[in-house]
C-alpha cells in the first residue's frame, strides 16, 4: 500500500479568513485531529493580527505540517519564516501563477523574470526551512514548456515539493494524469508531486484519482469551496477503492462527515454579525495537562488567543494551581479561569443606564449612556437585534469599532428569576480582550460583558 497526503488548504478559502480568531485557531484544531498532513495558511496581510494568529497556530498544529505562503518578495519569504518558524513541522510555500497572462497582471512579471524570480524565491525559503513547496499556479493554462523549466527552476533551487494547481477546473482525468507524468520526469523521483484540483466541471475527485494513479504524492483538499476537493470526497474514494488502488492515508475517515459539520458551524457565519451560543455545552477534552509546567500552561493561554503579562501570567498560574485540584483542564474551564484571575483593571467607562426598544415589527433600537472620569454620555442606535443595537451604541459613545471576536450567553443559575452570563471578546491590534457580565437581563449581561472587554482596550491604550 502507498501512502499519499492530504494538505489541507480551507484556511484559504474566503468562510476562513472572514471568521473571526477563535475560529479559525478551531477550525486548524480539528483538521489537524482529523489527520491531514498539512494545514496551509494563506500569506500575511495584517502583519501583527496575523503573526499572533500564526505564533497559536504553532502550538495547536501538533500532529502535521504548518504551512504558509509567502509572496513573491524576498521580504515576504523571511516575515512569512518568522511565523511558522516555532511550528513543530514548518513549511513555506512559494505560490507563482505561470500564465503569461497572469504573471504580467498579479506579479508585474514577463515570463522570464519570473523565471528568475522563482529561483530566488525558492533559493531564500530554503535557506531558511528546511520543507519548501513550489506553487504552479494555474497550470493546466499555461504553456507546458514553460511549466517544466518552472519546475526545474524551483527543483534546482531547493524545492522538496511541487504542487500542480489546476485553478480552472476544466481539465480531464487524462490531462492532470499526463501533467503528472511530465511533472516528475521533470523533477526527478525524490520530489513530492501534490495536486490540486478545480471542481467547475464536476471531475475533482476523476481528476485527483488519475493523479494518484499516475503517481502524485498528495492531494489538495478544502471545507467549504465549491471549486475544491472536499476531504470527504476523498475519504469516500478511499473507502471504496482505496484497496483497489492500493492507496491508503493518514486521514481518520470515520471523522471526516461530522468535522465537515463543525467546520460548517465554525466558518459559515456571516462577518461581523453577531451570533450567540446560548448555554453551550463544555468541551470535556483535556487542554491542560495536570499539573502542567509554565511552559505548557503559557503555550495552552496563547493558544486561547490570550497574550498576559508577567503579573496576569502570575495570577493565572496560582488560581489553575488552586482551581484544578491536580487534575487536567478543559478548554473552558482554563478560559474561566484566565477571565475571573487575570486581565481585572480599573474601569474607565461605567453603565449608567440603557433603555432598548425591540418587538416583530420595529427595528430594535437601543440608548446607552456611559459615565467616564464623572462625564455623562450617551449613544442611541438602531441594530439586527436589540444586543446588536446596544453595542452599536457603545461604539458611538467612543467613537470606534473593534472586532466582535466571540459573544456567548449560557445561564448560571435556574428558575424564571435565573442570573445570565455574557461572555465577550473583542480584537484589537492583534489581541483578544475578554470581558464577562451577569444580570437577570441578558441584555445588561451582554452591556456589561462589552464594557469590561473595553475598559481592558482603554487600560492599556488610554486614550480611548
Amino acid at each position: 500500500m502507498r501512502s499519499i497526503g492530504i494538505s489541507d488548504q480551507t484556511m484559504l478559502t474566503a468562510a476562513a479568513r472572514a471568521a473571526g480568531f477563535r475560529q479559525r485557531l478551531e477550525a486548524a484544531r480539528k483538521l489537524d485531529h482529523l489527520g491531514v498532513n498539512c494545514v496551509e495558511m494563506p500569506r500575511l496581510s495584517d502583519q501583527e493580527a496575523d503573526m499572533l494568529l500564526m505564533r497559536s497556530l504553532c502550538s495547536t498544529v501538533k500532529h502535521g505540517a504548518l504551512a504558509i505562503h509567502t509572496g513573491i518578495t524576498a521580504e515576504s519569504v523571511r516575515a512569512a519564516y518568522d511565523a511558522v518558524s516555532a511550528a513543530a513541522q514548518p513549511r513555506l510555500i512559494v505560490d507563482m501563477p505561470l500564465t503569461s497572462a497572469q504573471l504580467e497582471y498579479i506579479c508585474h512579471l514577463k515570463p522570464p523574470k519570473a523565471l528568475e524570480r522563482i529561483a530566488e524565491l525558492v533559493k531564500e525559503a530554503c535557506s531558511l526551512c528546511e520543507d519548501v513547496e513550489f506553487v504552479c499556479g494555474d497550470v493546466t493554462r499555461a504553456e507546458r514548456p514553460y511549466v517544466m523549466e518552472a519546475i526545474a527552476k524551483a527543483k534546482n533551487a531547493g524545492a522538496k515539493r511541487i504542487t500542480l494547481e489546476d485553478a480552472a477546473g476544466l481539465s480531464l482525468p487524462e490531462e492532470i494524469a499526463q501533467l503528472v507524468s511530465q511533472a516528475r520526469e521533470a523533477s526527478g523521483p525524490d520530489t513530492v508531486i501534490a495536486v490540486r484540483c478545480g471542481n467547475d466541471l464536476g471531475f475533482a475527485i476523476a481528476c485527483a484519482a488519475a493523479a494518484l494513479n499516475a503517481g502524485a504524492d498528495e492531494i489538495k483538499t478544502a471545507y467549504n469551496d465549491e471549486n475544491s476537493l472536499s476531504a470527504a470526497l476523498v475519504a469516500k474514494l478511499l473507502r471504496a477503492r482505496g484497496a483497489d488502488l492500493g492507496l491508503e492515508s493518514a486521514l481518520d475517515i470515520t471523522r471526516v462527515d461530522r468535522t465537515a459539520g463543525e467546520l460548517d458551524g465554525l466558518l459559515t457565519s456571516a462577518p461581523g454579525k453577531i451570533m450567540p451560543t446560548v448555554s453551550a455545552k463544555p468541551d470535556n477534552g483535556d487542554f491542560l495537562a495536570a499539573r502542567a509546567n509554565d511552559e505548557a500552561l503559557s503555550q495552552a493561554i496563547a493558544a486561547l488567543g490570550y497574550e498576559l503579562d508577567e503579573d496576569d501570567m502570575a495570577h493565572a498560574r496560582e488560581a489553575v494551581e488552586r482551581e484544578s485540584k491536580g487534575r487536567a483542564l478543559n478548554r473552558a474551564e482554563l478560559e474561566a479561569i484566565i477571565l475571573s484571575a487575570a486581565q481585572q483593571v480599573p474601569p474607565t467607562y461605567r453603565l449608567k443606564s440603557y433603555l432598548v426598544n425591540s418587538g416583530n415589527a420595529i427595528t430594535p433600537t437601543a440608548h446607552v449612556a456611559l459615565n467616564k472620569q464623572g462625564e455623562t454620555l450617551s449613544g442611541l442606535c438602531a441594530g439586527d437585534g436589540p444586543i446588536d443595537a446596544a453595542f452599536l451604541a457603545i461604539e458611538q459613545i467612543i467613537g470606534r469599532h473593534y472586532e466582535l471576536d466571540d459573544f456567548q450567553i449560557a445561564a448560571v443559575t435556574q428558575n424564571r428569576e435565573a442570573m445570565g452570563d455574557a461572555l465577550v471578546k473583542l480584537r484589537h491590534r492583534g489581541r483578544v480582550y475578554a470581558g464577562k457580565g451577569i444580570s437577570t437581563d441578558i441584555i445588561g449581561a451582554a452591556i456589561r460583558a462589552y464594557l469590561n472587554a473595553l475598559n481592558k482596550i482603554a487600560y492599556e491604550e488610554k486614550t480611548v
